[in-house]
Parts: structure tokens; C-alpha cells; sequence
């Protein structure tokens, strides 16, 4: 079915682009993508930020400077329309999965002191967030183009917010942590987090596209009757599925069009209603049952196309939006360390503060902080919404892009510093 959608991307290619011209240009994404993933893995860093960093060098901040023509041989002439659908369509399946994740059994006991770390670690960086973007538009007013004031505030608020729940997991799993107390605790939090973050996230885009609160309700509220719909009304499809996986062991190619076809058709929901298409998706992930061996099985016949294939041509996009040269000015080189620093602090503090008030150990409450500032791939969908809702420009997206490789990359050093290291057993 994957396949089939992929096919079907293709053949609306204008004849104007060689389909010889598109498959060069992803077998040199893929390529670049995997040798810096190879690269910030054997650094003991999250293989998905070499994948973005790849895409980042395949844009301006890198080819383009080094040759321009290169770059526009490669990703002009319509070329960067067909790979950003297939990014798209990567990013929708990557939201599926990630609410597929989310296991509500990880909160066992530890529900209360999870939401109120979340809650704090999401309102103090929104707040100092809101702040800081009012104060740059003043500043700098080419940063958020959009003709309101408060919707680029808003938008570097969430930005601020965010945490990234499979970064997040995939350090814990590659630090021996998964199954220690600080683990469960950082997972049971960041999911969380992640939940209120993407309901943030659709306020935001509601409040944007509509022009006030009270028209933003009407989405929002349409929004959460697709939510009901899906979580509560598609609860006999959910266990149709679960008694169809029992008796194969797996899923019939027929069952698997079905998910898919579901999962698409969240995804134009959710946009028709004026929120995002990724909000579709996530939906439809957690509404599927929550089956740790269905989920593995999903993740395997997906890891290669979702991976491997589609999610590189959603970096590349991004990264053909990402001018890094442009930040060697002096003004704007301030802008970038005023945005991390309120970043690192205001999600660091927000976090450790609550956490040391429900009675964590200093140790690992400043863990927990470095922990929930990993922002990567999530931090670059939010930015890319913003982007296209023409609230930041791409200077802003840039700032944000290093914003987001930065508090991910520390993450790493940090928890070392702290003692735990791969083979920690803390």
C-alpha cells in the first residue's frame, strides 16, 4: 500500500521534471542522510539529528554555498514539490507511529508527578517564549512576517515547549535507562508533554488561521469531536483489528490498506478542519490498541520506507529553507544565543524546579531537565508549520532549526556529566 501511495506521488510529476532528475535527487538525499546519521551515531548522538543535519547540508547552509548550480540542478525546477510530497506524506506516518508509542501503562503510579513536571515544563519556556518573540518582532519585525504581532509570539511560545518523545526514548534506550526509575519517570512525563504539546500546537494554528479566540474554538472544538470519534466511536474497529492480529499473528494485506486508508483520511480531516494534517495522524495512532508486540510489528514494516525513504525528504525540504550563513551577523548571532538561552533555561528550570518540589533527588531532576529539553525532530515540524502558515520567516526558521539541533545535541554530554552514561545502572 506504502508502495502504491509512492507510485501514485510520481505519476502526478509535471512533465516538466525528469522522473530521472527526482530519483537523483533522493538517492542523494538518502546518501547524505545516512552518512551523517552513520556520523552523529558513532558519536554517540541520536542517528535522526545526523539525518537532519544532512538534509540541512544539502540546502543552502551548505551546497548552496559551496555551488550554488549544484544545488539547483538537484532540487530546482519543480524537483522540491515531488520530494516535499513524499516528506509529507513520511511526516504523517512518523505522527502515526509516535501516538502509537504513547503507552498510557507507563504512567502506573506516576501520573500525578508526571503532569505537573509536563504542565510546568511546558508553561514557564512558553511564557519566557511569548516574551521573547514579542520583544524580537519589535526588534526585528522580518522574523515573523505575519501581520499580528501575537500569532509569531505564540508560535516561538510552543516552540519553546516542545519536547521530542522519540528522541527522548531513543537516549534513554541507548543509555541502558529505559527500564531505570529515571527512565519511567522522563517517559511517563515526556509523554505527557507530548500530548499537550501537540493539543498546543492545534490551538495555536486554530488561533492563527482564524484570527481570534473565538473563531479558533470552532476548530478546536471540531477537532476534539474527531478525537472522541476516533478514541471512543472507533472503538469496535480498534477491536476488530486486535481480534484479527490475535488469529493471524500479524495482519492480512487487507487490513493493512484499511489502517492506511484510515490514517490518510485523519490526515484531510484534521486539515479541512483547519488545524494540521499531522494532528489526523497522531490521532489515528493512538486510537489504534495498545499492543507493544502490534506496535513493534507496525515499526518493522515500516522503519525502512517511513525511515529511510520519506522522513529524509522531509529534512531536505527543510533544510533547502534552512540559510545558517544568513546568522553570521552580528544582530542576528544575538537573536540565536538569546533564543537558546531562554530555551535551555526555560525549559531546564521548569522542569527541575517542579520536579525537586515532588520530591525528585537533585540528580535526577537535573537529569530530567536536560532530558526534556531534546527538541529534535519535533521542533522541526512545529517550525515548518509556522513557516507555512507564514508566520515565521526563514531567518526564524533558521534561528529555530539551530535551536533545535543544539538543546538536542547537549542532551548526550549533559546526562554523562551527571553519571549516566551507557553502562549507568543508576
Amino acid at each position: 500500500m506504502i508502495q502504491m501511495t509512492i507510485i501514485h506521488a510520481f505519476a502526478t510529476t509535471s512533465a516538466t521534471v525528469e522522473i530521472g532528475r527526482i530519483f537523483i535527487a533522493i538517492a542523494v538525499v538518502i546518501s547524505a542522510s545516512q552518512i551523517f546519521g552513520e556520523l552523529l551515531s558513532r558519536l554517540s548522538q541520536p542517528r535522526v539529528m545526523g539525518e537532519i543535519l544532512g538534509g540541512v547540508a544539502l540546502g543552502p547552509s551548505l551546497l548552496g554555498w559551496l555551488s550554488p548550480q549544484l544545488e539547483d540542478q538537484l532540487f530546482g525546477g519543480g524537483v522540491t514539490d515531488q520530494l516535499n510530497l513524499l516528506g509529507q506524506l513520511g511526516l504523517a506516518l512518523f505522527m502515526f507511529l509516535v501516538g502509537l508509542e504513547l503507552q498510557p501503562s507507563i504512567l502506573k503510579g506516576k501520573a500525578k508527578v508526571a503532569a505537573v513536571i509536563s504542565l510546568s515544563g511546558i508553561v514557564l519556556p512558553m511564557v519566557m517564549g511569548i516574551g521573547l518573540g514579542t520583544v524580537l518582532d519589535g526588534l526585528e519585525p522580518t522574523l515573523f512576517p505575519g501581520d499580528r504581532r501575537l500569532d509569531g509570539a505564540l508560535f516561538m511560545g510552543t516552540a519553546m515547549a516542545i519536547t521530542a518523545f522519540p528522541v527522548l526514548a531513543y537516549i534513554l534506550r541507548e543509555r541502558m535507562l529505559i527500564r531505570q526509575p529515571l527512565g519511567a519517570l522522563s517517559l511517563a512525563t515526556a509523554s505527557v508533554d507530548d500530548v499537550l504539546s501537540w493539543v498546543l500546537l492545534a490551538a495555536v494554528v486554530a488561533f492563527t488561521r482564524s484570527g481570534s479566540i473565538w473563531e479558533c474554538a470552532i476548530p478546536l472544538a471540531k477537532t476534539a469531536a474527531w478525537a472522541f470519534a476516533l478514541l471512543v466511536l472507533l472503538r469496535p474497529f480498534t477491536t476488530l483489528v486486535e481480534r484479527h492480529y490475535n488469529s493471524r499473528k500479524g495482519f492480512s494485506p487487507l487490513f493493512e490498506a484499511l489502517i492506511l486508508i484510515g490514517l490518510l483520511v485523519s490526515c484531510v480531516v484534521t486539515d479541512a478542519i483547519g488545524v494540521h494534517l499531522i494532528f489526523g495522524a497522531f490521532l489515528w495512532g493512538l486510537a489504534m490498541p495498545r499492543r507493544q508486540d502490534m506496535q513493534d510489528m507496525v515499526e518493522a514494516r515500516f522503519q525502512v520506507i517511513v525511515v529511510r525513504l520519506l522522513l529524509p525528504m522531509f529534512f531536505v525540504v527543510s533544510g533547502l529553507q534552512t540559510e545558517l550563513t544568513q546568522l553570521g551577523q552580528l544582530p542576528l548571532l544575538l537573536i540565536t544565543a538569546s533564543v537558546l538561552v531562554v530555551a535551555v533555561s526555560g525549559k531546564f528550570l521548569g522542569t527541575w524546579c517542579s520536579a525537586r518540589l515532588c520530591g525528585i533527588p537533585s540528580r535526577e531532576a537535573q537529569a530530567l531537565g536536560w532530558l526534556a529539553n531534546t527538541r529534535g525532530m519535533t521542533e522541526l515540524i512545529v517550525l515548518n508549520v509556522g513557516l507555512k502558515l507564514g508566520v515565521i520567516g526563514t531567518t526564524m526558521f533558521g534561528i529555530g532549526v539551530v535551536m533545535a539541533l543544539t538543546t538536542t545535541l547537549m542532551a548526550g554530554p549533559l546526562l554523562t556529566r551527571l553519571g549516566y552514561g551507557r553502562a549507568s545502572t543508576v
